[in-house]
């Protein structure tokens, strides 16, 4: 693939994990601002959330360089881990029968659930961009590698080429077993 490609390709798993953070601020702020319960799960999110933004804001402007090559994979490997959380925890307390007996927000389970959709999908979109930047980051090392290789050619001039082809090896000659040279 060419690197504008696997540039435009981290880039819009960049501006989707941005999204789906933004969204989750929204709903999980709603939940804390209108009602009193704060378990330590919804919290938790809230934080993963907003901590996710500013990143990825800038994330998403990364790819635009030509001398971007992949930096945000260890940065992807954490937070896939942090939205792998955050989405656990929010289907252990809302998936099921468990969305309307939850204290926080009762029979808001459309909510519930769409801040559990939005969870997977930054997980899965981060997953996306941790194999899409290792391509990245693999490329330009090749290419890197490839314009480090130095090849060595010995110089040929006329002067050079004409010795070198009748050029008889002394010791041949001294015992007069020297091949014929055709002229």
């Amino acid at each position: 693939m060419a690197h504008g490609t696997l540039r435009a390709a981290a880039g819009f798993c960049h501006f989707m994990v941005f999204a789906s953070a933004v969204i989750v601020t929204g709903l999980v702020s709603w939940f804390l601002n209108g009602f009193r319960f704060r378990g330590s799960h919804i919290v938790y999110t809230e934080v993963i959330a907003v901590i996710t933004i500013p990143i990825y804001l800038v994330a998403m402007i990364a790819p635009i360089l030509k001398s971007y090559e992949g930096y945000f994979l260890p940065v992807n490997f954490i937070f896939s881990y942090l939205w792998l959380t955050s989405f656990i925890f929010s289907a252990v307390d809302w998936s099921g029968h468990l969305c309307r007996q939850e204290p926080l927000g009762t029979n808001r389970c459309g909510r519930k659930r769409a801040v559990e959709a939005f969870n997977f999908i930054a997980f899965f979109f981060l997953l996306c961009n941790i194999v899409i930047e290792a391509f990245l980051l693999r490329a330009f090392h090749n290419d890197r590698r490839e314009s480090n290789v130095v090849h060595k050619e010995r110089p040929v001039s006329e002067a050079t080429r004409n010795s070198a082809a009748s050029a008889t090896p002394a010791a041949a000659v001294q015992n007069g077993t020297a091949p014929a040279t055709q002229v």
